[in-house]
């Protein structure tokens, strides 16, 4: 039975498809993460004061499905423009081997978020 796509959003998922380098993809997952670092702030005998959070880099990571076992795979460096809630550009960091099971091909995919 085959699978019919009826909308614009594939899948149902908000960021898909994305496209990297001219490429097409589709979105399985994708999964954020908001890191921060806490910095206390110390008196001259040591006692705290009090502290704050620092906002890190946002990280990105998921998985891309290929349109075909012939798409190229996205390589290290190359940027990936999201929509929707998480709407920026991410510089990929890692970029793992394509696995397969017929005509249907995946990618793991690992980022960060573009600054400028």
């Amino acid at each position: 039975m085959a699978i019919t796509s009826d909308g614009a959003q594939a899948f149902g998922i908000e960021v898909s498809p994305v496209t990297i380098n001219a490429v097409t993809y589709v979105c399985e997952d994708m999964s954020y993460d908001y890191p921060g670092s806490r910095v206390d702030v110390n008196d001259s005998n040591g006692e705290p004061l009090g502290s704050t959070t620092i906002p890190e880099r946002v990280e990105v990571s998921g998985t891309l499905q290929l349109a075909t076992t012939g798409t190229a795979v996205p390589t290290i460096g190359q940027e990936m423009v999201l929509t929707g809630r998480n709407a920026a550009t991410f510089i990929l960091t890692s970029c793992g081997e394509a696995s397969t099971a017929g005509d249907y091909a995946k990618v793991s995919i690992s980022g960060y978020k573009k600054l400028n």
